[in-house]
């Protein structure tokens, strides 16, 4: 209950004023923020970092990558392949997330119609590297 509008809570509530910091006190200093750097990885945990595309997404993508190539209208509108019911735009950015996998980050077969893409967009990325 609002101490405002109850009467009986008003009178208590005033007689008893919350501390206030001081001016100079900075959120540093009132809370223990540890250093990233000096922070100590736990011991048994396995940290991984989080694939672009789960496995599961890469071989639905990749099914409808080969049978409709780069098409994603098709793509969208194929019933039977696309029973997620994805978008065009969906399928567009599963599709660049797929193709900018590298090898150790896939988890299904590239097919085979598909392959020049992907050589593709790695090349495109290597040599916008050598570029900086």
């Amino acid at each position: 209950v609002n101490s405002t509008l109850d009467p009986r809570r008003a009178s208590s509530s005033t007689s008893q004023a919350a501390p206030k910091p001081s001016s100079s006190a900075r959120a540093v200093d009132l809370f223990d923020i540890p250093e990233s750097d000096s922070m100590t990885i736990i011991p048994g945990k396995k940290f991984t970092s989080k694939l672009p595309l789960n496995p599961d997404e890469q071989k639905y993508i990749a099914r409808c990558l080969a049978k409709h190539g780069d098409d994603f209208k098709k793509m969208a509108r194929d019933m039977k392949l696309n029973d997620m019911q994805h978008t065009e735009a969906k399928m567009k950015k599963m599709a660049a997330r797929f193709f900018l996998l590298t090898t150790e980050q896939l988890r299904t077969d590239i097919p085979s119609n598909i392959t020049h893409l992907m050589n593709q967009c790695q090349g495109e990325e290597e040599g916008g590297e050598e570029g900086r």
